[in-house]
């Protein structure tokens, strides 16, 4: 399986995954083959892309960072938890569910502690908050247990990032979903969801004080230069400066009203290019441990000329890949590992190739 774009879609091609809306209904079913009114029936509900199964893909398997029965649970919950926010009703049926999941994805992940995170998201416009909190607490998560946290801390680490965003309820939604420019009273209402956020959890919910703290503090910089507070380096609890990182990430690989969704290649770019500003560089170095600038089944071109398929990445060198071949529009039985491979050595990925 691999992913593909949306705009990347052919007929004929099969989806790798039962296609669902809102984590309830399947849209459409694996293996089933696309149409081209298929294909613009999901570009219009807003996907930016699906898996598929094809000839150069078809004996790849990526793995979820969490069970898909648990991410669908988690984004159902979030979901509630939110809509009563918005209703200004008290959460605490919503947090105990909550705290029940965090335990749980919690533990599914460091029973694969080595796992390097391949996923390319699928989610809808529709659906970007929820899906964007629980991807932002998976990576947290991801991140902690490199950094050697407790299980308690990574508890409340996921606990923080699964909600970070809860405050953007309390934001006019025309201000949220602008496809152009904010302006600056726009963009100062944008910047108090994180306070808001952290003052409606401090009233209605009893969680740990450091899972509050880092709904406050994930605008924050590393430089100071973040806000509410303008805190930086230590000033940031650390929980504040991993979800810095993951929210990012994330939101970096979305499509958004006002920007298409940049690669994982350029986002990990991002990323780097923050470290020891924006980002506190313990957490960065942390990251790009886990997260794959190239994840499994992503078609490259490398600075050789070859072209080939992502097979294998690696921790120590996340930007050198194990590839397959690809030659005459199908795989071969070559492969290209520029970690290992000391003839590989001035050979680099020169870019993505959509397929």
């Amino acid at each position: 399986m691999r992913y593909v774009s949306i705009n990347c879609l052919r007929p004929g091609q099969k989806l790798a995954s039962d296609l669902r809306m809102n984590d309830k209904r399947i849209f459409v079913k694996r293996n089933v083959p696309l149409t081209e009114q298929l294909i613009e029936r999901v570009r219009s509900l807003g996907f930016q892309g699906v898996y598929i199964e094809d000839d150069i893909s078809k004996d790849l398997y990526i793995a979820g960072i969490i069970s898909e029965g648990l991410q669908i649970k988690a984004r159902g919950e979030v979901r509630s938890l939110f809509i009563d926010a918005d209703s200004q009703k008290k959460p605490s049926s919503y947090i105990r569910k909550i705290d029940g999941v965090v335990s749980d994805m919690v533990e599914e992940i460091l029973s694969n502690q080595n796992m390097m995170v391949n996923i390319v998201d699928i989610r809808t416009f529709d659906d970007y908050t929820f899906c964007h909190c629980l991807n932002v607490a998976m990576l947290s998560v991801v991140i902690g247990v490199v950094l050697r946290l407790t299980r308690k801390q990574l508890h409340d680490l996921a606990l923080g990032a699964l909600i970070h965003d809860i405050g953007k309820v309390f934001i006019d939604k025309s201000i949220l979903n602008k496809p152009g420019k904010l302006d600056r009273d726009e963009m100062n209402e944008i910047k108090n969801h994180s306070r808001k956020g952290y003052e409606y959890l401090k009233e209605c919910c009893q969680i740990p004080e450091d899972a509050m703290l880092a709904v406050l503090t994930h605008h924050e910089r590393y430089d100071g230069k973040g806000y509410p507070q303008g805190l930086k380096k230590e000033e940031i609890g650390l929980f504040g400066r991993i979800i810095s990182v993951a929210d990012v990430y994330d939101a970096l690989v979305s499509d958004r009203p006002y920007r298409r969704a940049f690669l994982p290649s350029e986002a990990m770019e991002y990323i780097m290019s923050g470290y020891a500003n924006a980002f506190d560089p313990k957490v960065v170095s942390a990251f790009i441990r886990r997260v794959a600038p190239f994840p499994i089944g992503t078609c490259v071109e490398l600075s050789n000329g070859v072209q080939g398929i992502v097979v294998e990445n690696y921790e120590s060198l996340c930007s050198r890949p194990r590839v397959r071949v690809i030659a005459n529009g199908g795989v071969t039985d070559e492969y290209i590992d520029l970690a290992h491979d000391s003839a590989m050595l001035n050979v680099t990925v020169r870019k993505v190739l959509e397929m």
